[in-house]
């Protein structure tokens, strides 16, 4: 079994440390040896299986139909102090996390993951004279474990709308000698999305504008691309390919799409991207490897 570095809860703004691997936090918390149930393991499967009417067991299922329940993990930790005032310091910092959406970030000695979702923390109530024991419980609607990195790259047109020949302010004629713009060849518009993980990762693309004709972005080897039909200005355009769908300033404009193909990384693959629009904004692209 992995080695626990340390671990991490952020839950509104804050940040509380648990120690592992022998040590104390600045915050008075640890990671017990009893670890962390629900980490090195799948969810319970979702599969509805439909049994044969003759012959023995079901009928075969697809890939597509393995699917897995929501996450649990429970971690077992203590709160170490002088004093029992201490002791309650440590806790109420955990406790801030009551009705608040929480990350949980686990480092061990061959990975950084983390899971999203809402936690609960109980305890037997046994006082010691210089620690607590308490377990954090986070139930994750999304199961998977994200890579607390992200791979992240900038894709730009390879051309822009305004190329082409000026005539100068007023309409006063071309100016010599003629300028043709930007070269195309110093143009970043495509790019590469890995995933090294165990499971599929689901990208996300946030279009920058401005691009005055909306924006498309194909993915070779894939039956698959997006095309957004609207201008896309000051305010980003966000892609997000686990949802399937578009947003602007945290408003659904899906129904703008007019290619819906949103790509999905498959585990230990690769996936190319390139941007097929004028402008003069940028995409910024963003994949985590994705743990199951």
């Amino acid at each position: 079994m992995s080695i626990i570095l340390y671990s991490e809860l952020h839950a509104g703004g804050r940040t509380v440390k648990f120690e592992g691997n022998g040590g104390v936090s600045s915050d008075g918390l640890i990671v017990t040896d009893e670890g962390v149930d629900g980490w090195y393991s799948t969810p319970d499967p979702k599969i509805a299986l439909s049994e044969r009417g003759q012959g023995d067991g079901a009928h075969d299922i697809t890939e597509s139909d393995i699917l897995y329940s929501a996450r649990t993990v429970s971690v077992h930790c203590a709160a170490i102090g002088d004093n029992r005032q201490a002791l309650l310091e440590s806790i109420r910092r955990v406790l801030y996390a009551a009705h608040r959406q929480v990350s949980f970030r686990l480092v061990d000695d061959s990975s950084d993951t983390y899971v999203t979702g809402s936690a609960s923390v109980s305890s037997d109530g046994e006082w010691h004279e210089h620690w607590l024991k308490f377990t954090l419980t986070i139930v994750c609607a999304r199961p998977e474990r994200l890579a607390w990195d992200a791979r992240r790259f900038q894709l730009v047109p390879a051309w822009d709308s305004g190329l082409g020949l000026s005539y100068g302010s007023g309409n006063a004629g071309l100016a010599y000698p003629l300028s043709y713009g930007r070269s195309a060849s110093g143009s970043r518009n495509v790019g590469v999305l890995v995933n090294g993980g165990s499971s599929r990762a689901f990208p996300v693309f946030t279009v920058n504008g401005p691009f005055p004709s909306g924006v498309r972005l194909d993915f070779p080897g894939l039956d698959a691309g997006l095309e957004f039909s609207q201008p896309v200005g000051v305010v980003p355009l966000v892609l997000d390919c686990r949802s399937r769908t578009a947003s602007v300033g945290g408003l659904d404009v899906t129904r703008h799409l007019t290619r819906r193909g949103f790509p999905v990384v498959p585990a230990g693959g690769s996936v190319s991207v390139s941007l097929q629009s004028a402008g003069s904004g940028w995409v910024d692209c963003l994949v985590r490897d994705t743990w199951m």
